[in-house]
């Protein structure tokens, strides 16, 4: 499959390059050149007055969480959690978690998303839906055992089982992990137990982390130490670790993160609306944690949408820091782009350059809130918004052309998704 892009502003490592062709032969980029011949190609795409760029990634979220869309919203994480979302997920079949995954994939493409990070239940249903619709994903089941007992062995066999099935699948775009769940909701044999099966099967690590100022307090009462510092203790870093939040971590949780490599991602929007705090982003970033966005759930965001957590990212910490140079556009793009498939263990991605993989999205330039367009790249994190989107190309096929979705049946997924609205009262 080949496909050709032509008369495109490309943002590139090089800068934008005016007027480009971007050659696409199977997975990969080929070749970057102001113009290209059209001889012999499948698909030729005319990007005229539209900004090509590397696909967005989404570093944490929970797919499925889709079908909880403003079920429960202004409520603290923990009542959050136990009282609504906990409750009403233990009533979740397997066919809603897979319908509800292809609405968040469709979601995910038309936003410009290109590769993802998912925690969840029922994972078998979410990887179904990620290889139909077309899209990059690093999947793991989320252990949680909180005691030393028989669930310990039961929920790392279901994880190990899920590696076995999904890892490497859809011609290597579907990636595994292995996810307890937290430190306060997993005890230190389970977390021995996922280091062990990450070196044995060279898997990545997901977890959430330091996300409240209670959990912090919890772990410090209970063992003296942050859960950074505890986690640290235990070896669970010595695995390439995704850590979610890390909102409330102190300098010497940084410079651990720092130092066992540990890919942050920071999910400013969740964070927001649950009250949990901001990370220190700037600090991290200084410390030479690489950071990447994530929306987290769209139970807890309302959306899925990277455009607005690059826009958050940028500006949250120039407020607070009151440092207009906090976080500059350039860097809250990379933070989006490039980190994310660092994040992800997805080698390739995150550039427009040639030899790189072909996740490519078009982005609609001549919209009012974006022209005069002085400068592309402030333009896509201060004012683009995921509607702009036009088209996105994962592994060099192309999933939505000109707002059209090719690999999802948006009008059927969207009836059975409203259909099954409201389970958890029935």
């Amino acid at each position: 499959m080949s496909i050709l892009i032509q008369n495109a502003s490309a943002l590139s490592p090089q800068g934008l390059l005016q007027r480009t062709s971007i050659a696409i032969e199977g997975a990969r980029i080929t070749r970057i050149a102001p113009a290209l011949p059209a001889r012999g190609v499948d698909t030729v795409i005319d990007a005229q007055g539209q900004l090509a760029l590397p696909g967005l990634v989404n570093a944490h979220t929970h797919l499925a969480m889709v079908l909880l869309r403003g079920y429960a919203d202004d409520m603290a994480l923990q009542p959050w959690l136990q009282e609504k979302i906990w409750p009403a997920e233990a009533k979740l079949t397997a066919e809603q978690v897979y319908w509800a995954s292809l609405w968040g994939c469709a979601e995910l493409i038309k936003g410009g998303v290109t590769a993802f990070c998912d925690m969840y239940f029922f994972m078998d249903e979410v990887a179904k839906a990620v290889e139909q619709a077309g899209l990059r994903a690093l999947l793991s089941y989320g252990m949680i055992a909180p005691k030393p007992d028989d669930k310990v062995e039961r929920e790392v066999g279901v994880a190990e089982a899920f590696a076995e099935r999904w890892h490497g699948r859809a011609q290597g775009r579907i990636q595994v992990a292995l996810a307890p769940h937290a430190q306060y909701t997993c005890c230190d044999r389970l977390w021995e137990r996922t280091l062990e099966v990450a070196r044995a099967r060279k898997l990545r690590v997901n977890t959430h982390l330091c996300e409240t100022r209670k959990e912090v307090e919890f772990c410090r009462k209970e063992h003296g130490k942050s859960p950074v510092a505890y986690l640290n203790q235990l070896g669970a870093f010595e695995a390439p670790t995704v850590a979610a939040h890390c909102v409330h971590v102190d300098g010497e949780d940084i410079d651990i993160l720092a130092s066992k490599g540990v890919f942050v991602s920071h999910n400013p929007g969740s964070n927001l609306k649950l009250g949990s705090g901001v990370a220190p982003l700037p600090k991290l970033l200084h410390a030479g944690v690489t950071v990447a966005l994530g929306t987290d759930g769209a139970a807890s965001n309302n959306n899925l949408n990277l455009f607005e957590e690059m826009q958050l990212a940028a500006l949250l910490h120039k407020g607070i820091g009151q440092d207009p140079l906090a976080v500059p556009a350039p860097q809250a793009f990379e933070l989006a782009t490039r980190n994310g498939y660092l994040a992800l263990g997805m080698e390739g991605g995150g550039a427009l350059a040639e030899g790189a993989l072909a996740d490519v999205i078009l982005v609609e330039s001549r919209q009012v809130h974006l022209e005069p367009l002085y400068c592309p790249l402030s333009a896509l994190v201060y004012s683009a918004q995921a509607a702009d989107v036009t088209t996105t190309i994962v592994d060099g096929q192309v999933l939505m052309k000109e707002r059209q979705l090719l690999t999802i049946n948006e009008a059927h997924v969207r009836e059975k998704v409203n259909e099954m609205a409201n389970f958890h009262r029935r």
